[in-house]
């Protein structure tokens, strides 16, 4: 039986697509069955508020196994998505898996970093259906039970980097620690043309529409 429980940590502010794509992935996993042979399942919405990431995510987390999910799918509140990707992340069968999308800046690059944390995991129109990555962004991301059993807490710290005098972000310490416990990081390409990653524009009279 799967018991997914969808975590979001947010400043508050939801995106409309986000809450839209949220209500349309519940009520198609609600009429369909991830697995058709067992179509028992359950899900749980969960959002936690507060202005450190680190937090929301280690509560969610830790909730989420209290509580006895099978599954947990971190979607942040700036995504919009198609109902389906959810489900294709579930159907994948896999312990880790997540979306590649860009950062929600214009020229940025690709969010999922190859399986050498040095370079960018670039999405192609011939890209493989799955791949593996180094880490990702947490955008829409899928992480079986035993993934976070088997690594101790704090699950999403942020680390100082001496030689760039900068912190990570909460995503790379995790799969730093999910690789090292044997679990490496699979990208699903398909369902990540299936997103959008919405940041700010500013309208001026005189741009093109």
């Amino acid at each position: 039986m799967i018991s997914l429980s969808v975590c979001t940590p947010t400043s508050g502010l939801l995106r409309a697509e986000y809450a839209l794509s949220l209500a349309q992935f519940c009520m198609t996993f609600m009429t369909d069955a991830v697995d058709p042979e067992e179509p028992r399942q359950h899900i749980v919405l969960r959002q936690y508020q507060s202005s450190s990431i680190s937090n929301g995510r280690e509560y969610l987390a830790r909730t989420a196994l209290d509580e006895g999910a099978t599954h947990i799918l971190f979607i942040d509140d700036d995504m919009s998505f198609a109902p389906a990707v959810p489900m294709m992340l579930l159907r994948r069968n896999l312990p880790l898996v997540a979306c590649n999308y860009r950062i929600r800046f214009q020229g940025m690059p690709f969010s999922a970093f190859a399986p050498d944390f040095a370079t960018r995991l670039e999405m192609r129109a011939d890209s493989p259906d799955l791949e593996e990555a180094g880490a990702a962004g947490f955008g829409m991301c899928l992480i079986a039970r035993e993934v976070l059993q088997a690594i101790p807490q704090p699950w999403f710290p942020i680390q100082w980097d001496a030689q760039s005098g900068t912190y990570s972000t909460e995503d790379l310490p995790f799969f730093w620690s999910a690789r090292a416990a044997g679990y490496p990081l699979m990208i699903d390409q398909t369902a990540s043309r299936m997103l959008g990653h919405h940041g700010s524009y500013c309208y001026r009279w005189n741009q093109p529409s």
